[in-house]
């Protein structure tokens, strides 16, 4: 596998319609962090000023791409997992990227029982770029895109149009691959979290991923890995945290974790690399400690 290729089910993002235009206040002299993953999964919606930090990142840290594949098959396996196993039926994903094959909401139509026809997925995002891309594109009265933010998670709730769409009675799926890696101390993502834990029904679930920067006693490489990761993302004004597994481990308090616990997560649920599925994608061992993930609920 080349530097920048990927599995083949990821290389078609951007091939379910025409290529929406961004919206005229967006700069693309900056690069995007939406536009960056479409980049690594071989999307069509990504400038030079996103190419340029790609290069950057794989400059610094060999494998950056190691993190955005595998922190999506990792979510493409706990939504089948949740619906095939836990039941659930109704999804919010917050901090949704561009859109591309494999996405929550295909995962969660193919592993629904053939009769059901019934799971709803709801993807909120603050960025009106990835907005527009999921409106024009998405073809399903069973998903919808609404504006957004993990921050603000009353008013996304509360949203006539989730409301409208979603039964908040019901459990819910709440999907954040990545998203609290992308919030500030500052904008206090635990307490956010624990917002929406109280908002949600019992029996609700959570999806969590984040980088993690691993302790440098044991691991003074990795540890290294993550600071020069962190460092190019600061360089080009883009967020990107790499948490210790403490303080990630924080943000799950109040949920009941199920097992194993917060873990790498290539190690959660790992399919054969063969054949190739939504999910089956594995991550070399260079950057698994970067990543980790785990499944709660309420």
């Amino acid at each position: 596998m080349s530097r920048f290729t990927s599995p083949d089910f990821l290389r078609r993002a951007g091939a379910k319609g025409t290529r929406a235009n961004p919206p005229p206040a967006v700069d693309l002299t900056r690069p995007s962090l939406a536009r960056l993953h479409s980049f690594h999964l071989k999307g069509k919606d990504h400038f030079e000023a996103d190419r340029e930090l790609a290069f950057k990142a794989e400059h610094a840290v060999p494998g950056f791409q190691d993190l955005v594949l595998g922190e999506r098959a990792f979510l493409q396996r706990a939504v089948r997992h949740l619906v095939e196993e836990v039941g659930i039926r109704q999804f919010v994903q917050i901090g949704c990227g561009l859109p591309a094959p494999g996405d929550p909401h295909e995962i969660a139509h193919e592993a629904e029982h053939p009769t059901a026809g019934d799971t709803r997925v709801v993807y909120a995002t603050d960025d009106l770029m990835v907005l527009a891309h999921h409106r024009a594109l998405l073809r399903d009265e069973r998903t919808i895109a609404v504006e957004g933010r993990l921050t603000e998670p009353r008013a996304l709730l509360s949203a006539a149009e989730l409301r409208g769409f979603l039964d908040l009675e019901r459990p819910v799926g709440l999907l954040l691959a990545g998203t609290l890696s992308h919030v500030p101390d500052l904008d206090a993502p635990g307490e956010h979290l624990a917002a929406l834990r109280d908002l949600l029904a019992p029996g609700s679930h959570l999806v969590l991923s984040h980088y993690c920067r691993p302790d440098a006693g044991p691991f003074p490489r990795d540890a290294a890995r993550a600071d020069k990761l962190e460092r190019v993302f600061r360089e080009h004004r883009l967020t990107g945290y790499w948490r210790t597994k403490d303080r990630i481990q924080g943000f799950l308090d109040g949920w009941d974790v199920t097992a194993p616990g917060l873990i790498e997560v290539q190690s959660w649920r790992t399919l054969p690399v063969a054949p190739p599925v939504p999910g089956s994608y594995q991550m070399p061992h260079r950057n698994r400690r970067l990543l980790v993930g785990a499944l709660a609920r309420i």
